[in-house]
């Protein structure tokens, strides 16, 4: 009985050897699981060196995805700081930059007095720096607004030719008030005179854009050879009445010369104690200007409006 069970037991490695293997070198333990792996012609659950200190440890979830990506560098000084919403963005640039310019109408004229006036209006408040003012016709008078000098909303100018004082930036009442000088106005003086016949004055902002102007005619007298012209401007600048201009000297109605069907009419100024003023109408400051914004001769209010 012994011969054969011994017999029986040195068979088994020849029979353990002999049987299928699991795994070769073309047939692999993959179908079994992702952590299976061949060991001698055998599929072994793998040891678990990878998911240890290298793979998940400081050098892929450490320092990757902590200093560099949400550190000082993406989302600290450079992107949410300083650089995009400090002092470059919210700073000087964009709040502290220069003040508007006014933005000036018309609204009072004396040509017939020792010293001829142009009052202004501030419709909106600013810098004059630039702005200008100039007749079209043949009096050649020009005037630019120095530096300096920035007005609120409603702040009346007046424009002295051949005047003899200019207030100082900041400080309207430093001429006195002294007709026809103003305390609570500003007041600038320049060279120039305006003869009492035809005029045409155009307003400009400092980039020389029109802004505001007017014709004025007497019903009689002479008129300057250009003052035609010189109101077609104003309507090509689309700040005057865009009415056709009507000039027939041949139909013999003072209407039909020299435009005076659609400019302002300021016959009957002859002293210094009266002017022509744009305060007619529901909206005497619109523009383009009309005809009906300005009244005939009044007793002189210069300084206020």
């Amino acid at each position: 009985m012994l011969r054969p069970r011994l017999a029986a037991l040195a068979l088994l490695p020849l029979v353990s050897a002999c049987s299928n293997p699991e795994c070769t070198d073309t047939a692999d333990c993959s179908s079994r699981g992702p952590d299976i792996v061949c060991v001698e012609e055998r599929c072994v659950q793998a040891s678990s060196p990878d998911a240890g200190t290298v793979d998940a440890g400081t050098g892929d979830s450490g320092v990757d995805a902590s200093t560099p990506d949400a550190g000082a560098d993406d989302a600290g000084t450079e992107d949410a700081g300083s650089g995009d919403a400090g002092s470059g963005d919210a700073g000087t640039l964009d709040g502290g930059g220069p003040p508007p310019e006014a933005s000036l109408r018309i609204t009072e004229i004396n040509p017939d007095a020792p010293q001829d006036l142009i009052e202004l209006v501030a419709v909106s408040g600013g810098t004059l720096t630039g702005i200008s003012l100039k007749e079209l016709t043949n009096s050649d008078f020009a005037f630019t607004f120095p530096q300096g000098y920035t007005v609120e909303t409603g702040a009346v100018l007046v424009l002295h030719l051949d005047g003899s004082c200019t207030d100082a930036p900041g400080d309207p009442a430093s001429c006195g008030q002294t007709q026809p000088f103003s305390a609570s106005a500003w007041d600038f003086s320049m060279p120039g005179t305006l003869s009492y016949s035809g005029k045409v004055l155009e307003l400009l902002s400092s980039k020389g854009v029109p802004v505001d102007g007017v014709p004025f005619v007497r019903a009689s007298g002479e008129m300057p050879s250009n003052i035609v012209a010189a109101v077609q401007r104003l309507q090509a600048d689309r700040v005057w009445d865009a009415t056709p201009c009507i000039h027939d000297m041949t139909t013999g109605f003072a209407k039909d010369r020299y435009c005076r069907n659609i400019a302002a009419d300021w016959s009957g100024l002859n002293n210094a104690s009266s002017s022509v003023m744009r305060i007619n109408g529901t909206a005497p400051l619109a523009t383009p200007g009309l005809k009906a914004q300005w009244s005939g001769p009044l007793p002189t209010r210069w300084g206020s409006y």
